[in-house]
């Protein structure tokens, strides 16, 4: 149904929308990027929904609806850095590009092949585009920024589910962990800043033993922790080592990434100076892109005290007053547990950094996601876009659901057995392997 404005605007009630995404296997899903992917339906469920993991192929009658809007996720958008696998996309999303709907897209490490994004963007007509870089949108997006709308977004927004369950925290001596830390070990492709991340690790491990705390720490991928475990992990620890989300490298073609990646296989321990030297020498630090992490929101929501090294957080958290300062390189470890042991101090940065993340109402859900369907009803008028009727969109939405949806669990049970048993598959012969499988699944 439609409403009738003073203006004669049209307020289309049910607005058809379509969600892209690529998370991979859902038993992986980190809690904040799946609330980041399905935030449409979850804050905004009024209106028609498809919802697609571009894992699995996309049926040709969603290529035949009239959307009103379409969302280009984040991990729908890393898609750009396999060659193979981005062709693929543009072929098989290619009705993206022909359709009038107002599309709007949420990437995530910009400055990763960042021109490849840029044209994409600009091939496609995207009509809004959130960056979760503060600063350098014209070095990110040369082309794109003339021709479409840029805005500051994040890499993770507050849920009022979050909001919610740590309204009460658990109290600071009740938690068993006093320092912890999980993170993966990222290339040196993304600079000296990107590969704190890992490095840090071991180095804060050595640096302090003799000091007393108990600490639960790794880059292992073995213990990373997903889904809703991360959450309890969070509020278990008093403390938590935090880095800057970013990079201190440009890489606009995914050049330098291919280049470390080839250096890393005859080279698989060498120091990053030494790949910096072969692969992007005189590049790092050039521009530096960082933003606010989703863990820098949850220990705050959390009331876990981040030792965080020095940046600008998006201008959210300040120093000293949000968080305790650790130096990339560990070197100010007595300063640090000098303020760890100061409780008035420590519950002061508690209620502090707590406040500070609270405060900016544009890290809310709530408050987001109305302004990108606003977007869409804006290009409902504007272009104007004449959507599928409500009756048959209802109509596809069953049919994918028992098309696709009743499939899924199938296809990454699938997934996870040629995963695991992939090499037998090359040894025996995928055929054996393929009716070994189904046997087993019946």
């Amino acid at each position: 149904m439609l409403k009738i404005l003073p203006k004669y605007m049209l307020v289309l009630e049910k607005l058809n929308i379509l969600v892209l995404h690529k998370m991979g296997d859902p038993i992986s899903w980190r809690t904040a990027i799946r609330d980041l992917e399905f935030m449409m339906p979850t804050y905004a469920p009024d209106h028609n929904y498809i919802i697609h993991a571009a894992d699995m192929p996309i049926p040709e009658f969603i290529k035949e609806i009239s959307f009103h809007g379409i969302i280009l996720g984040p991990t729908f958008l890393c898609t750009r850095y396999s060659s193979k696998l981005f062709n693929n996309i543009l072929r098989d999303y290619d009705f993206i590009r022909t359709s009038n709907a107002s599309k709007i897209a949420l990437p995530q490490d910009d400055y990763d092949c960042s021109a490849i994004l840029d044209r994409w963007m600009v091939n496609w007509g995207v009509d809004l585009l959130y960056t979760v870089c503060p600063k350098g949108w014209d070095i990110l997006y040369p082309k794109y920024s003339r021709v479409g709308k840029i805005k500051l977004g994040y890499t993770g927004y507050i849920s009022n589910d979050w909001i919610n369950s740590w309204k009460r925290p658990k109290p600071f001596d009740l938690r068993p962990i006093d320092i912890s830390y999980r993170a993966n070990k990222l290339p040196p492709n993304f600079g000296r800043l990107g590969y704190t991340k890992g490095e840090i690790a071991d180095l804060f491990k050595e640096k302090m033993k003799g000091f007393g705390f108990k600490m639960d720490i790794s880059t292992d991928l073995k213990d990373m922790i997903p889904g809703k475990r991360w959450h309890e992990f969070i509020e278990n620890s008093k403390f938590c080592i935090v880095t800057n989300s970013g990079s201190s490298l440009l890489d606009p073609e995914g050049e330098f990434r291919k280049k470390v990646k080839e250096y890393l296989i005859s080279n698989p321990e060498a120091p990053f100076e030494e790949v910096e030297k072969n692969c992007f020498p005189g590049e790092d630090g050039k521009n530096i892109f960082t933003a606010i992490s989703p863990r820098n929101i949850e220990a705050a929501l959390a009331g876990t005290v981040q030792l965080a090294t020095p940046g600008e957080y998006s201008g959210i958290l300040e120093e000293g007053r949000d968080y305790i300062k650790l130096e990339a390189d560990c070197s100010n470890l007595s300063e640090v547990t000098a303020l760890m042991r100061d409780n008035e101090k420590v519950a002061l940065i508690q209620k502090s950094c707590k406040e500070a993340v609270l405060g900016v109402k544009s890290l809310r859900f709530e408050n987001h996601v109305p302004t990108i369907v606003q977007k869409i009803q804006d290009g409902v008028n504007l272009k104007p876009i004449q959507g599928s009727s409500n009756e048959l969109m209802e109509k596809a939405i069953r049919r994918y659901r028992n098309e696709v949806l009743k499939k899924e669990s199938m296809f990454w049970q699938k997934q996870r057995f040629f995963s695991k048993y992939g090499g037998l598959a090359i040894k025996f012969g995928a055929k054996r392997i393929k009716n070994l499988f189904y046997t087993k699944q019946q």
